[in-house]
This record gives C-alpha cells, sequence and structure tokens, in this order.
C-alpha cells in the first residue's frame, strides 16, 4: 500500500480546482438559506403570518427533495454530472435574480421551489466530482469541499444584510445569487463530464439501470441510516436557522443587520468546523464523530429561546454552527461505504431523504402559531437527538476505529 509520504504532491492546478468547487459548494448552501437573512424584511413587505413563512422556507426544500434523487440517478446513468450541475445551479441562480421583481406571496413561493429544484442537483453532482478527481486524499478534499459551504452561507448574510440596508431585500437576493455568473463557467473549464474510469469498465459489463441503482443503494444500510441521520439533524437545523429572526426580533429586538451577524456566527463557525469533523471522522469513525456534535446540538437548540442576552444569543448562534455541520462526516462516509458507480445515487438519497427537513418549518410555524416559539425549538432539539439514536446503528468500515481503506 502507498504511504502517504510517497503520494505525489498537490500542484497548483488541484489546489485551484478545490476552490473552485468549493466556492461553487458555498455559493449552493447560501442558496438553501437565501431567504432567512432578510426573511424579517421580506415578513413587513408581504405582511406574511409565521405559517406563511414556514411554507415559504420550506417550498425551497420541497423543490430539492422531488428532483434531488431523479436526478443524481440521471447523473449516474449518464455520467453527465457537470452538465446536470451547471443546469440546475443556473436555473436556481435564475430563480433568485428574479424574485428582484416579484411583489406577492404565491409568486414568491413558484421561484423558491424552481430555486430549489435546480440547487437540488449540486449535492450529487458535486461531491461525485470531488470524490473522483481528488480520489487521491478524499477526505482531505472532501473536508475542504465542504468548508467551501460553509464559507459561502457564513458570508452570503452579511452581503445580503450590506445590500438590504442600502437597496432592500429584492436586490440583496438577487445581487447574492449573482457569483454563479463567474463560477459555474470556471466549473465548466476544469471538470471533466463522463464516468469515472472505473464506472465506466463497470458499465461495460452491466447496464446500470434505474431500479437495479435504487436497490443497490436502499439495500446498503449503513447508506440508509447515513440517510435518517442527516434527514434528522437537518428538521433540527433547518427549523432552528430558519426562525431565528422572528425568535431574535420576538424575544431581543434585534435588528436585521444583528441577526445577519448572528447568521453568520453559525455558519461561520461551522466552516471553521468542517476541518475538525473530517479529523473525527478519521480518528473516531462515523458513528462516535457523530454521536457528541449532535447531542451538543439538540442541548443548544434548546436553549436559543431562554437567552435573553444578546451577546449570549450570539454564542448559541455560534455554537450551534460548531456541532451542527456533520457533513463530511456524512459525505466521506457515503464515499466509504457506497461503491463507485453509484456513488451520485448514494449522495442523493442521503440528500433526498434530507430535503424531508422542508417539514420542519412547516411544523415549526404550526407549533409557533399553536404555541409559542419555544415549543417550536424544542421540537427543533428532539430531532437532533433522534439524529444521535440513528447515528449509532452504523456498522462496517471506519464506523468504528478501522483504517482507511480497511474493508467492511
Amino acid at each position: 500500500m502507498t504511504s502517504h509520504a510517497q503520494k505525489p504532491a498537490w500542484r497548483l492546478g488541484d489546489y485551484f480546482d478545490l476552490s473552485v468547487i468549493g466556492l461553487t459548494h458555498g455559493l449552493s448552501d447560501g442558496f438553501s438559506n437565501m431567504l432567512v437573512p432578510v426573511l424579517a424584511l421580506i415578513v413587513i413587505d408581504l405582511d406574511l403570518s409565521p405559517f406563511e413563512v414556514g411554507v415559504l422556507l420550506s417550498t425551497f426544500s420541497l423543490g430539492q427533495m422531488i428532483f434531488q434523487y431523479p436526478l443524481s440517478i440521471l447523473a449516474d446513468n449518464t455520467g453527465a454530472r457537470k452538465r446536470i450541475l451547471l443546469m440546475g445551479m443556473g436555473l436556481s441562480a435564475a430563480s433568485f435574480i428574479a424574485m428582484v421583481w416579484v411583489s406577492r406571496f404565491l409568486p414568491m413561493c413558484a421561484l423558491a421551489f424552481l430555486a430549489g429544484a435546480g440547487n437540488s442537483v449540486y449535492h450529487p453532482c458535486g461531491t461525485a466530482l470531488t470524490a473522483n478527481r481528488f480520489e487521491r486524499d478524499r477526505a482531505f478534499a472532501i473536508s475542504w469541499h465542504s468548508l467551501g459551504g460553509n464559507l459561502g452561507t457564513s458570508i452570503l448574510p452579511l452581503a445580503q444584510a450590506a445590500v438590504a440596508a442600502v437597496a432592500g431585500w429584492r436586490m440583496a437576493v438577487g445581487a447574492c445569487a449573482a457569483p454563479a455568473i463567474a463560477l459555474l463557467p470556471m466549473v465548466n473549464a476544469r471538470f471533466q463530464d463522463g464516468k469515472h474510469q472505473e464506472e465506466a469498465e463497470t458499465e461495460k459489463n452491466s447496464n446500470l439501470k434505474v431500479i437495479t441503482i435504487i436497490w443497490r443503494v436502499v439495500e446498503n444500510k449503513n447508506t440508509v441510516w447515513l440517510a435518517a441521520t442527516y434527514t434528522l439533524r437537518g428538521m433540527c437545523t433547518k427549523g432552528m436557522i430558519g426562525f431565528l429572526p422572528l425568535l431574535a426580533t420576538s424575544k431581543l429586538g434585534m435588528s436585521t443587520a444583528q441577526i445577519g451577524v448572528a447568521v453568520s456566527l453559525h455558519f461561520g463557525f461551522g466552516m471553521l468546523a468542517k476541518p475538525l469533523m473530517g479529523i473525527l471522522y478519521d480518528r473516531w469513525g462515523a458513528r462516535a464523530a457523530l454521536f457528541w456534535p449532535l447531542t451538543l446540538l439538540g442541548v443548544f437548540v434548546l436553549a436559543l429561546p431562554f437567552m435573553g442576552w444578546q451577546t449570549g444569543f450570539y454564542v448559541l448562534s455560534a455554537l450551534t454552527g460548531v456541532v451542527g455541520f456533520v457533513s463530511p462526516i456524512i459525505l466521506t462516509a457515503a464515499a466509504d461505504f457506497s461503491e463507485k458507480d453509484i456513488l451520485a445515487s448514494s449522495v442523493g438519497f442521503i440528500y433526498t431523504c434530507h430535503g424531508l427537513s422542508f417539514l420542519a418549518p412547516l411544523l415549526g410555524g404550526w407549533l409557533a402559531e399553536q404555541v409559542n416559539l419555544d415549543a417550536s425549538y424544542f421540537c427543533f432539539a428532539i430531532m437532533s437527538w433522534l439524529a444521535v439514536s440513528a447515528s449509532v446503528q452504523l456498522r462496517g468500515k471506519k464506523t468504528e476505529t478501522s483504517k482507511p481503506g480497511e474493508a467492511t
């Protein structure tokens, strides 16, 4: 087995490619929470109820959930991962930019749905492109690729707050979708479309059919448990961050700029924690690496509605970011547990299930109207602890302390 010291050194082009795909990941993850930093302004402008807020936030996630798995299977079947990524991200960016001219609730929901549908392609296709491009140092590359996601989600809220202060929430959304115009052509230039060499050899012997791909994905119990873990964690964080603006205004009277700081702290500290998650995975394996962050996430989320001190609110927002962004563990485990020729479909399955997190804002909005926001955050905390229960079911390669590459 080749030792790490014998591996060829990374070239400048390798770092550039990782930066390009990482920044594209940042844009995609930023799209997932694009409306949150300016949500208070949207509520005032469109006169939305708490339940309508939940509907608007959930519509984006619904679009992601519906299209994620079919498009990931299409990507594996055709090998057109890059083309699918470019078309989907282009649609998502165009939908957000179109919101500049929308002033009614239902058209906003329609555009949010299209934005979610387009954004659904990134994680299956982007993760597969990254895993195949950087196969030699996969854990390192995926961890830094994941860090790029948080880079986008930490910077965009601050950028939106700054633009919204001078030009309103519509221009803030449009301006933060515009970087796709520069990033997508670079992805097109730097990454190769078509299947990985080993996948092409596999296809010579057996033409992958849709039903075969689906069966091979779901019969892998570790993939199913990873999906369950990430879905429940997503319901916790989607609800928590989605209603953070309402919680901040109702409990502490915070302004849009202050809310932007709280959201950026959440994603910024999540960005800093991403490499740590990769280290935890390499040291402990998926099961142990997921247990403590998800346990603490529930504790911090539960504490948010009881925090009456603005600085303490900022601290809790940051701490939820430190422990909440477990995607490097989820994605690296998926790459280790899955067969290479169905990796996009495996990741697509995980993120399709994760798309069920669209239910969290609906549930949170209903609880807020029926009881109060405290009840919503209690529900979100329970979701994180249920994710812990799912993660301990993981078995096999790298779920304990096995060495990288060790057989199941």
